[in-house]
Formats: structure tokens, sequence, C-alpha cells
């Protein structure tokens, strides 16, 4: 596969965000040609040929998509999206057609994914695209997600660590750490899952970390602390951090709860319920299935989890506190 990317993008709305990702994307995989039209086409070149010399050696092509991405309008009112000659529908449509590039939306400023009623029909299946949302609050965070969705999709090696470590002996089962926890955690498309079309995102990928603090060893919860929530409903949704130094965002919907997730030692996903400030998880780690009980305190700014490894009934202890 070609290692290029196409980013696409209207200048009328989200020149600058695809400016500041294009930035990123240089600093993060500077082993990789970007393509973004402004800075790439040479004065005097033929722009329709130059977007298609570009996308036949790309393996991806990003379509930022903005507010105003859909609407976007001529000087006499007609949509650009209707007009067959503009530059942004041929760039996607091109590629598209093209069964080796992989189309990843992503949307900024707040942006929805357009439906297929929005899109003309050789756009019609970009509304089937898991998107991805790039979110000023957490920017850094959510492109790294991108960009390790970007390795894989380009068949790249992971990123090198930034200090060198030991090699671990493989373990027979999963790490003795805290397994639930998410180090470098992004938001799922949590309302497709319970039911509300927002477009999804793309497939779950491996998501970057920071080092882990080194913290004293935490005594296992007790069984018995588990009967003891305060009664009343809290909402967990929002940020948390543990105390190994990775962050974790949960949706809450209801009971329902949904995350997913990268440890310094693999990737987690799973649901889970909550009923007052007690609740349980169900979970993947690494492909190895746990399960969790947790208690919140009275506050809401902390959760007592215990780790349950259900072949050997194995525990582990650990805490995370509400950044917002």
């Amino acid at each position: 596969m070609e290692q290029g990317i196409f980013v696409s993008y209207r200048r009328q709305d989200s020149q600058s965000a695809a400016g500041r990702l294009t930035d990123r994307l240089k600093d993060l995989l500077p082993e990789v040609s970007i393509f973004r039209d402004v800075e790439t086409i040479e004065p005097g070149v033929d722009f329709v040929e130059a977007i298609e010399r570009a996308l036949r050696s790309c393996g991806v092509l990003i379509a930022v998509i903005g507010p105003r991405w859909v609407a976007a309008a001529h000087d006499d009112g007609s949509r650009r999206l209707d007009d067959p000659n503009d530059y942004t529908r041929l760039e996607i449509a091109t590629a598209l057609k093209r069964g080796d590039v992989r189309v990843i939306p992503v949307l900024v400023e707040g942006a929805q994914m357009p439906g297929t009623a929005e899109l003309p029909d050789d756009l019609a299946a970009l509304a089937r695209r898991n998107a991805i949302e790039l979110s000023d609050k957490r920017w850094d965070f959510d492109v790294s997600t991108l960009v390790e969705t970007l390795r894989k999709a380009l068949g790249l090696p992971e990123a090198a660590p930034d200090r060198p470590s030991a090699p671990a002996p493989a373990p027979k089962g999963p790490p003795r750490r805290a397994w639930w926890i998410g180090g470098g955690i992004a938001l799922l498309a949590v309302l497709g899952i319970l039911g509300e079309d927002n477009g999804g995102m793309a497939p779950a990928p491996e998501m970057s970390y920071a080092p882990p603090v080194q913290t004293p060893a935490r005594a296992p919860v007790a069984p018995s602390a588990m009967t003891a929530a305060p009664a009343g409903r809290v909402d967990l949704t929002g940020l948390w951090r543990d105390p190994d130094g990775g962050m974790h965002e949960i949706v809450q919907h209801g009971s329902d709860l949904v995350f997913r997730g990268r440890t310094p030692d693999g990737f987690v996903t799973g649901t889970g319920t909550v009923s007052g400030h007690q609740g349980q998880t169900t979970y993947m780690f690494n492909g190895y299935p746990l399960r969790s009980t947790f208690v919140v305190a009275a506050d809401g700014q902390r959760m007592d989890v215990t780790i349950i490894d259900p072949a050997t009934n194995e525990r582990d202890a650990t805490q995370l506190f509400r950044v917002r």
C-alpha cells in the first residue's frame, strides 16, 4: 500500500483545523508524505491533475468536515457539493472509487456526520464510513488516537517509546497492574452503540499513553466494602485519572456504561452498569476476559475498583479520580 496521506478540507469551512492537523501529523508521522493543496501544489500546476496524482500515491484520505462543510455555497448561492467540479467533492469521490484507499471522516468544531440524503450520489458511501471527532478541549489526545489508526491503515510500525526499557518475559495471563484503567483513552462512539446515529468512529485503535507514575502498592479492596456504598445515583460520564498516570473517559446512559482504552500493557474495551454508588463491568484486555466491581465515593470524585480474573479468581485493586 502507498504511504501517503491526503488531507481534504473546505477553505470556507475548516482551513484552520486542517492546517493545524496537518502540522501535527507531520510531527507525529515524519516518515509519511502528506498532501494538502495549499502547501503542496506548485504555482501554475493544474489543480485537478495534482489531486489525481496525489491520490494515486496515498493510502489514506482524511476528509476534514466542519459545521459548514455540507452547506458551503458558491457566490450564486448554489451548494458547492452539488457542483461536479467542486474540488472537495472530486477529492473524496476519487478516493471512494479506489478500493485501496481508507477514507476517514474527521469531524471538527462540533460538526455532525452528514447523512446520505445530504450528499451527492458519488459521495453517498462517505456517510457509511466511521468517523472520528477532534475536539479543541482534547486535541492532542484525539489526534494521537487518529495517528494510531493511520499507522494501522498504512501498515506502519508502532511509534518507538520515549525511553528504553528492558524486555519483559511473556506473561501467562494478563499483566498484574490496573487492568481496567485506560492510559490515554478516547471517547467511544457511544451514541451509536446505544442506538443513536451519529456516524460512529473508527475501529478501536491502540492508543498512546503517558509514562506511568510509580506509586506504592495498594491493598485489595475488601469485598465487604462493596456493601457500604451510599444511596443515590451518580453520573460517571467524564474524564477520570488513575494513580499510574492513565486517563479514562466514561460515558453513562441511564445505568449503562461504555468505555474503551489502553493501559501501558494493552488495549481495554467493555461495558458495565451502575446502581447508586456501586457497579460492575465486563471487558476484554488484549483479548483476555476480565471483570471488575467498583464503589463511588459519596462526593462522586473517586472510584475504588476491584479487578477480577474469572479464570483464576485473582484480584487486584486501584482507584480512579475524576478530572472533569
